[in-house]
């Protein structure tokens, strides 16, 4: 989770502190640049709900959990609440997926966790998961 975060701050630093064309032009506070930029960020609705869930798999489960996994993705993005839905898999330790959900309220979420696909997705991965899934909501 640490090195998302730092993935992500480098990534918002980057962009807030270059100028048009990669040119070091902004000093100080008085930057047209870094105002614009700041105007145009989008602000994300305090009501959406964003789920992060990270699931290790045993060794050499990982095809049999994305067949399961991947019926859970395509019912869940027709959820009329869903925002964004999306399964990656590490490329460099295969046995470790992650989630990364949005949904337009917590209604819309707690739609989903209640929802029979949902609730099929987890009985569908008891036996092939390393332990629990870890869930954090923002």
């Amino acid at each position: 989770m640490k090195k998302i975060g730092i993935l992500l701050i480098s990534l918002a630093l980057t962009g807030v502190m270059s100028c048009k064309g990669g040119k070091k032009c902004c000093q100080g506070d008085g930057c047209a640049h870094q105002a614009a930029a700041v105007a145009e960020t989008p602000q994300p609705k305090k009501d959406r709900k964003v789920i992060v869930a990270r699931v290790t798999v045993k060794d050499g489960q990982e095809t049999a959990f994305l067949e399961v996994a991947s019926k859970l993705v395509t019912a869940t993005r027709e959820e009329e609440g869903n925002l964004f839905y999306a399964l990656y898999q590490s490329p460099l330790r295969p046995v470790e997926f992650l989630f990364y959900e949005a949904y337009k309220d917590d209604a819309a979420f707690q739609a989903h966790a209640s929802s029979a696909h949902f609730a099929a997705f987890a009985e569908g991965i008891r036996e092939l998961t390393a332990g629990d899934l870890i869930v954090d909501e923002f």
